[in-house]
C-alpha cells in the first residue's frame, strides 16, 4: 500500500506499529482505547508483548483492510461520523505520527515506537465522584483495596525499554492518576529535555499541583498540550472532583495560561452537572479560551451517575439547553461535544434516580460530605 491506501483505510491505525499504551497494573494495550490488552509485564518481557502474536495478527488484519480485533472503539467513534472533525484515537494517531516512513507498516514483524502514553502509578490526590482505584490511589485507599502490581524489576525493565527510545519519541502521553506527582515522570522528562526536546508532550492533568519540579521540567518544553479535567465549578467542582480547591485551581489555570503552549479541557457530563457544565464552560470561554478548547463526553460508568436517570421534565431542560447552543453553530471541538450528548441523551435506560440518591448518601457517609446541599434542584425532583 502506499500513502493515500493507509489514509483511506479506514481500519488501519499506526499504533500497533509504532506506540503503547501502559497501566500501573502492567497490562500494555496499543492505545487506550483498546477493548483489551496485548499482555502483561508480569508476565512477559515488553519485548515480546509488542512483538508478540496477539500485536502481529492486528497488524495483518489491517494490511488486508479488515478491522483490529480490539479496536471496535475507535470504528464505532467514527461510524457516524462524515469528517475528521470528531478525533478518534486512530485519527489523531494518522495526524501524529505522519512522519513516520510508510515502509514501517509494511511488514507485520515490524516494530518501531513513536509514541507511548505512559500511567506509572495509580498515584493521585483527588478521589473524583466518578473515578475508580484504578486510577486513584485516594479511591484505593478510601475503599481498601490493593491492587497487585508489577515486581519492581519487571517495571525497571519495562521503564529502561522507554529510555533507551526517548530520543526517536514523536509523541509522549503522561496521564494517570495525577502525571504531576509521579517521580517516574521525572526522570522521563529529564531524558526528553536533553535527548529529544521538540517532542509533542500531552500532559491529562487535575491541575492541582503546580509547585512541583515536574512541572517546571514540562514548562520548559515548546510542544506541550494540557488536557485538563474539569467539569462544573465552585462547590460542585469540589464535591464531584473530591480533594480539589476550586481556587487553587482557577490560580494554577492562569499559571499555564501565560505559557505558550495549547491548553484544552476535557469534561464529563453527568447526573451531577447536568446544567452547570454549560455555566463553566461559559465562563472559560470568558477566560479567553477558544471553542476548540472543549472536549466534552459522557459519563458511562458508575452507572448510578448517568445522566439519564434525570426525570424527564429535568432532562429536557437539558436536551433543549443543548438545541439552544447547537442553533447558535459554535463549531469546531464544542459543538460536536453538544451534539454527542443530546444523541447519547435521547436513547432509552431504566431510570433509577432514588438508587443513585442512595449511592450519593454513602458516599456523604464516607466523606463527611452533604450533597443535598449542594445539589438541590436534584434531591428536590428526586424526593
Amino acid at each position: 500500500m502506499n500513502q493515500k491506501d493507509y489514509l483511506t483505510n479506514k481500519n488501519f491505525c499506526p499504533m500497533p506499529w509504532t506506540g503503547l499504551m501502559y497501566n500501573f497494573d502492567g497490562n500494555v494495550k496499543n492505545c487506550i482505547r483498546s477493548s483489551e490488552p496485548i499482555g502483561n509485564i508480569q508476565s512477559n518481557s515488553i519485548a515480546d508483548i509488542l512483538n508478540g502474536q496477539k500485536n502481529i495478527s492486528t497488524k495483518k488484519n489491517m494490511l488486508e483492510n479488515k478491522p483490529g480485533p480490539r479496536c471496535h472503539p475507535c470504528y464505532d467513534l467514527e461510524q457516524t461520523k462524515n469528517s475528521f472533525s470528531i478525533i478518534s484515537d486512530r485519527v489523531f494517531y494518522l495526524r501524529e505520527l505522519k512522519s513516520v516512513p510508510i515502509s514501517t507498516y509494511q511488514n507485520p514483524e515490524n516494530f518501531d515506537l513513536q509514541t507511548i502514553d505512559v500511567r506509572w502509578s495509580n498515584l493521585c490526590n483527588f478521589a473524583c465522584v466518578y473515578c475508580f482505584p484504578e486510577f486513584s490511589s485516594k479511591w484505593e485507599n478510601e475503599l481498601g483495596i490493593k491492587i497487585t502490581t508489577p515486581e519492581n524489576s519487571n517495571k525497571d525493565e519495562f521503564a529502561d525499554y522507554i529510555y533507551k527510545n526517548v530520543a526517536q519519541l514523536k509523541h509522549v502521553y503522561l496521564a494517570g492518576g495525577e502525571p504531576l506527582l509521579m517521580k517516574e515522570n521525572l526522570n522521563l522528562l529529564e531524558m526528553l529535555l536533553k535527548e529529544n526536546p521538540n517532542v509533542n508532550l500531552r500532559v491529562n492533568t487535575n491541575l492541582s499541583k503546580v509547585d512541583t519540579r515536574i512541572f517546571d521540567l514540562i514548562c520548559t518544553f515548546k510542544n506541550v498540550h494540557w488536557t485538563v479535567s474539569l467539569e462544573t465549578m465552585e462547590d460542585e467542582y469540589e464535591y464531584i472532583r473530591y480533594g480539589g480547591k476550586w481556587t487553587d485551581f482557577l490560580d494554577n489555570l492562569k499559571t499555564i495560561q501565560k505559557l505558550d503552549h495549547l491548553v484544552s479541557f476535557n469534561m464529563l457530563h453527568f447526573l451531577l452537572n447536568h446544567q452547570s457544565i454549560f455555566q463553566c464552560v461559559d465562563y472559560l470561554k470568558q477566560l479567553g479560551f477558544h471553542n476548540n478548547s472543549f472536549i466534552i463526553g459522557n459519563l458511562f460508568e458508575p452507572k448510578f451517575l448517568n445522566i439519564r436517570h434525570l426525570p424527564d421534565n429535568m432532562l429536557n431542560l437539558v436536551k433543549q439547553e443543548l438545541m439552544s447552543r447547537i442553533n447558535e453553530h459554535p463549531g469546531f471541538l464544542l459543538e460536536n461535544g453538544y451534539r454527542n450528548v443530546l444523541e447519547y441523551i435521547n436513547q432509552p435506560i431504566d431510570k433509577n434516580l432514588a438508587e443513585s440518591l442512595q449511592q450519593l448518601k454513602l458516599l456523604d457517609q464516607r466523606r463527611g460530605l452533604d450533597s443535598t446541599k449542594i445539589f438541590k434542584e436534584l434531591y428536590n425532583h428526586g424526593n
